[in-house]
Formats: C-alpha cells, structure tokens, sequence
C-alpha cells in the first residue's frame, strides 16, 4: 500500500477529479494511487463532507429517477448517511466523480484554479464559509467544464456565420427541458467568465447556451437578408458578458510562458472566436497574444483562470495589479505551519 500521509493521497485523489483526461472513478483512483479501494471511498467520503469542496463534487453518472434534474451532491446533503453507507459498499465505484475549484479574490474578481496547498488551507483552517469569502478564499459550484467537440465544432460555424452575416438553425434544449429549432442570425460569440459556459448572441438579443445545442448547426447561406439592428461602436472588441458601453478599447499583450500542446491548444479554442482582431503568435520559444479589448475584468478572469502559464505585459496597471494579486495569494503560503495532516 502507498505509504504517503493522508493529506497527500486526497491531493493527488483532487488533482485527478479535476483533471479532463482521466476517468476518475473510485477503482480507477484506486488503482492510480496504488491505495485500497475501501481507503478510496473513505477520501471520496471525506471531500463530499467539507462544507466548502462538496459544492464542487458531482458525478455526472448518477440519475435520480424521481428527479432527473437533481445532482447527487443536492440527494447526498438531503440524505448523508444512506448515501454514505452505499459509497462505502461500493455502489459507485464506476461512478466518474469529478471536483471543480477555484479560488476568488473578491477585491479583484479573482479567479484561480485550486492547487493541493491551497486546498489543505481551506480543510484545515477552522473558518467558516462566510469568513473565507472575506478572506478572499471562496469557492463557487458549476464551474469549469470540458467543451466538447460537437461545441467547438457548433463555435466554428457559428463564428463563420456571424463573421459572414448568415443565419443558422439547430435543435435547442432549454433549462425547462423544452426543445425547439430556432432559425436566427447570430452577432457575436462570448465566453461567461463567471460560469465558463460559451454564449451567442442574435439580432433579436437573445443569448443562446452552445452546451445546450443538440444537434449540429447549420448554416443558412441564401436565408433572407441579415435584419438592421443598433450596432455598438466597438461591439467586435468586447471580451466577455459583461462590460461598460462607455469604455473605449484597450490595447491588452500577454506572453504565455508554458508553451505545452494541450495548453496552446485550449488558448486557441479561447481565443478562436477573436478572429481576426486578437493575435497569437510565436517568437523565440514563447507564444503571445495581442488584442484591443473592451471588458478588462473579464479578460483578467480568464488570464486568471491559466494561473502562471500566462503573464500580462500591457497595459501595465493591469500588470501591476495582477503582481500585487500574486503577492497576496503568496502571503496565504505563509500560514503553512498553520495546516495540518488530515
């Protein structure tokens, strides 16, 4: 048996659940860290009992037939030792359990993916759920999700349409579970920082969810002419939801100093609907994206979210503050020998 202290099992067990390619079911955890499955369901236990990760716990395996929208996190909290007793029997152990983290900065809209040290802090330290909000340590449910490829496939055309004016069809499933087959002309593409899902929007102002698209879209080349609508100056330069419509562009350049395939590749995905105003480009080594922006918060967010993959070169206030952001999450390692063994 691996004989790693506890806290270090349920590390390596986070890191797992929150990575994309690995099918993090409990025998496969298991197996992966060499541990017991018995001791597996014990630390799968553990996590879904922290009153701040289990938000972020789900397997998308489960199915509650009586409520088909409910999550098992949501039937788990409303049961804890049914469920308990049937996680310790083994009954999910096929289950993929997945964890999504990341760390808010209120001052700053911060945003971070959740590193094993920081997550020792948050078990450890005795606060409370409101106090790490104040601390700037908070943790927020439904967060990054992996964009499949019929997604990135729906973003192409969609982007393709917008950029040629053209309208588009598909099969859409709302939240009520109501499916329709809207025909529309699409006018941007975004990305909600806040939730990480990727939006369109169309020329009658409805936003539609690309998750939410069942089918493959379709481009409608000859489908009437594109309507007139109130065109915003620099609509091409928003990043994000939201904005101030008052804000003129700014010029943003970041070098992104891990240069791994995987990496490269989702900042493509990123930036794909950016065509042709940001730039990405290599030079010596090192890949750099150029862009003119309206939306600062949300494109620190999303700078944000990549941790020290990416550093910020200009504007430089938004360098300087991304370095005192850095500064003070430095200063949460200090309290190290505040943290203790599980």
């Amino acid at each position: 048996m691996n004989k790693k202290p506890t806290y270090e099992i349920i590390n390596i067990i986070v890191s797992l659940m929150n990575s994309e390619d690995f099918d993090s079911s409990i025998t496969s955890i298991a197996d992966k860290c060499n541990i017991p499955i018995e001791y597996t369901r014990k630390c799968i236990l553990r996590l879904l009992n922290n009153n701040i990760l289990s938000s972020c716990i789900d397997t998308n395996d489960y199915i509650n037939n009586d409520d088909p929208e409910s999550s098992f996190i949501e039937d788990y909290n409303f049961n804890n030792d049914k469920f308990s007793k049937q996680i310790l029997s083994g009954m999910y152990d096929d289950y993929n359990w997945t964890i999504n983290l990341k760390v808010l900065d209120l001052d700053e809209d911060q945003l971070l993916p959740l590193d094993s040290l920081e997550y020792n802090a948050l078990l450890n330290i005795s606060e409370s759920k409101s106090s790490f909000k104040r601390s700037a340590i908070y943790e927020k449910k439904d967060n990054i999700t992996k964009v499949s490829k019929i997604i990135r496939t729906n973003q192409e055309t969609i982007r393709i349409a917008v950029e040629k004016k053209h309208a588009i069809t598909f099969t859409y499933k709302d939240s009520k579970g109501i499916i329709s087959s809207p025909i529309c002309f699409p006018t941007e593409i975004f990305t909600n920082v806040s939730d990480n899902w990727i939006y369109f929007n169309t020329t009658d102002g409805y936003p539609y969810r690309l998750d939410r698209i069942i089918s493959n879209v379709k481009e409608l080349k000859d489908y009437g002419p594109f309507p007139i609508v109130d065109e915003t100056p620099y609509k091409k330069n928003i990043w994000g939801a939201f904005y101030n419509k008052a804000d003129q562009p700014i010029h943003v350049k970041i070098v992104i100093s891990d240069t791994g395939l995987n990496l490269i590749q989702k900042i493509k995905n990123d930036i794909k609907h950016r065509e042709p105003i940001g730039h990405l480009y290599e030079k010596d080594g090192l890949y750099f994206y150029e862009d003119d922006i309206i939306g600062l918060p949300e494109f620190q967010r999303w700078i944000r979210s990549y941790g020290s993959s990416i550093q910020v070169i200009e504007p430089l206030d938004l360098r300087e503050k991304m370095i005192e952001s850095a500064k003070t999450a430095l200063s949460y390692y200090e309290r190290a020998d505040e943290w203790k063994d599980l």
